[in-house]
C-alpha cells in the first residue's frame, strides 16, 4: 500500500506542475517548461502503468494470503467465535493469525501482542510454559527452508598436507591430495497431529481458544523435533543426531536397522571426526571426591575440549549447547579463586534469548530435549561445542494445517490436523566438538 501510495503521490505532482505549465498566460519559452511538457505525457503514462501493476499486484496477494477454510458464523452466533485461523511460519518465527479482529478479540500473533487480554486465565497461565519460543537446538543451528527435495554435498575427507612429504624439491613429483565429497539426501519426515474441537467450544466465551490449541501443536511439533534432532535414529528412521556420540549413534542406528546391538559394522556415525573430550563417572562420582576437584575436572574438562581438542582454526564463533541435567550440575560451581564458572548475562534471559549466559566465554544454550548429567552410562553426550553452520536443520517450507468440519459433522465437532516436515544433517563434524561421560 506505501508503494501505490507513493506513486499516486508522484503522478498528482507531476500532472500539477504540466497543468500549472498550461495555465500560464505568458508563452512557453524557458527550457524547463518545455521539457516538462515534452516528456511529462509520458512520464505521466508511465506512472499509471506501475499504479496499475502495484494495485494488481496488492490484490493478488490478498487474494493468496485469504485462507481457503474457514468457519461460516450461523445466525445468532456468539459474536467471539474464532474463525478462520491459519499458520505463519517464516524461517524460526511461527504465528497464528486469522480469527476475529474486534477489539481484544482481536488475531492471535504468536507470543506477542494483546494476547492475554484475547484469552481466560487458564489459557494466559499458559503462555511462559516454553521460553524461548525457539526450540532450543533449532535457535542454536538455526533453520533453513525449501520447497523441494534436495541433495547436498559435504565434506567427507579434507586434504591434509604433511609437512615432510609436501615439501618437494625441483623437479620432483607432486604429491596427490585429494578431497572426498559425499551426497547427502534431505528426506523431510513427517510429524502430524489432530484434535477435535466441540461446536460449544467454539461458541463458549472462551476468546481465541482454537488459536491457542493450534499454537501448542506448533510448539509441540517444535519440541518433537527439537528432540529428534537431539537423538534421532539417523538415517532413514529420522535426522541424523547431534547430541549421540559416534559410539552411541552407531549402536542405535544398528539396532534400528534390526541387527543385533554394538554390531557397527558399515554404519559409522556421519559425526565419527567430531572431537571428544570424556570426563570420568568413576572420578567425579567416588565418595572422596571434593566438591572442589569435582569442579575442576569439569573445568579441566570443558578446557581441554575447548583449547586442544577443536582445531584453533575454528574457534572463531563456538557456542556451547548443554543438557539441562548437566547445566544444572555446573551453575554453582566456581574455579578455585571462587569465580563462577557460568555468567549469566546482565540484559538477556531465556525468555528472549536463547543463549542464558557464558561459559568459558563463550554463549551457552541449555536444552531440555535430551538428557545427559555426569553419573550415567558411558558415552552420554554432555554438551556440544559447535557453530551455527555446522550441522544444518532443513525444513520443507510451510507448516500444513487443515480444518475439517465434515468428517466428524455429525458429533458437532471440529477436526484440525497440522504437520510439519523437517530433516537435520552434520554438514562440519571436524569443526566441532563433545563433552562425554566415561564410565
Amino acid at each position: 500500500m506505501d508503494d501505490i501510495r507513493s506513486l499516486r503521490e508522484q503522478r498528482d505532482e507531476l500532472a500539477g506542475k504540466i497543468n500549472d505549465v498550461l495555465l500560464r498566460n505568458d508563452s512557453i519559452e524557458d527550457a524547463e517548461s518545455i521539457e516538462l511538457l515534452e516528456k511529462g505525457e509520458q512520464q505521466l503514462a508511465e506512472l499509471d502503468t506501475q499504479i496499475r501493476g502495484a494495485e494488481a499486484r496488492a490484490k493478488a496477494e490478498e487474494r493468496l494470503a485469504k485462507p481457503s477454510f474457514g468457519f461460516t458464523p450461523s445466525p445468532g452466533s456468539a459474536s467471539r467465535e474464532d474463525s478462520e485461523y491459519r499458520f505463519e511460519v517464516n524461517g524460526t518465527e511461527i504465528r497464528v493469525v486469522g480469527g476475529n479482529t474486534v477489539g481484544a478479540n482481536g488475531p492471535t500473533t504468536g507470543f506477542s501482542g494483546d494476547y492475554g487480554a484475547s484469552i481466560p486465565v487458564d489459557l494466559s497461565a499458559e503462555m511462559v510454559r516454553q521460553l524461548p519460543k525457539l526450540a532450543p537446538i533449532r535457535g542454536f543451528f538455526g533453520s533453513r527452508s525449501y520447497a523441494n527435495d534436495i541433495e547436498l554435498q559435504r565434506v567427507a575427507q579434507r586434504i591434509t598436507m604433511a609437512t615432510d612429504a609436501n615439501v618437494i624439491g625441483e623437479s620432483a613429483a607432486y604429491p596427490n591430495e585429494d578431497m572426498v565429497f559425499e551426497r547427502i539426501r534431505v528426506r523431510s519426515f513427517k510429524t502430524a497431529a489432530k484434535s477435535s474441537v466441540t461446536e460449544e467450544f467454539l461458541r463458549d466465551a472462551r476468546g481465541n481458544a482454537v488459536g491457542e490449541l493450534l499454537l501448542e501443536h506448533a510448539e509441540e511439533h517444535g519440541r518433537l523435533w527439537d528432540t529428534l534432532y537431539a537423538s534421532s535414529a539417523g538415517d532413514v528412521y529420522g535426522p541424523e543426531p547431534c547430541m549421540l556420540s559416534p559410539d552411541s549413534w552407531a549402536v542405535v542406528f544398528d539396532v534400528a536397522a534390526g541387527n543385533a546391538a554394538g554390531t557397527t559394522a558399515g554404519t559409522a556415525a556421519p559425526h565419527a571426526d567430531i572431537a571428544i573430550q570424556e570426563i570420568d563417572n568413576s572420578d567425579f562420582t567416588a565418595a572422596a571426591t571434593t566438591e572442589q576437584e569435582k569442579s575442576e575436572m569439569i573445568i579441566a574438562a570443558l578446557t581441554e575440549l575447548r583449547y586442544d581438542k577443536i582445531p584453533a582454526q575454528y574457534w572463531g564463533g563456538l557456542k556451547w549447547l548443554v543438557t539441562q541435567e548437566f547445566f544444572a550440575q555446573i551453575a554453582a560451581r566456581v574455579d578455585g579463586n571462587g569465580r563462577p564458572l557460568f555468567q549469566p548475562f546482565v540484559n538477556s534471559t531465556p525468555a528472549n534469548s536463547t543463549a542464558a549466559g557464558t561459559l568459558l566465554g563463550l554463549p551457552v544454550t541449555v536444552t531440555n530435549n535430551r538428557e545427559g548429567k555426569i553419573g550415567d552410562t558411558a558415552s552420554t553426550t554432555l554438551a556440544l561445542l559447535s557453530h551455527t553452520e555446522d550441522y544444518g536443520i532443513f525444513d520443507r517450507k510451510g507448516f500444513s494445517q487443515q480444518v475439517d468440519p465434515f468428517s466428524r459433522g455429525d458429533n458437532g465437532e471440529v477436526v484440525y490436523r497440522t504437520r510439519m516436515r523437517s530433516d537435520a544433517r552434520w554438514l562440519r563434524p571436524f569443526a566441532s566438538g563433545m563433552l562425554v561421560t566415561k564410565a
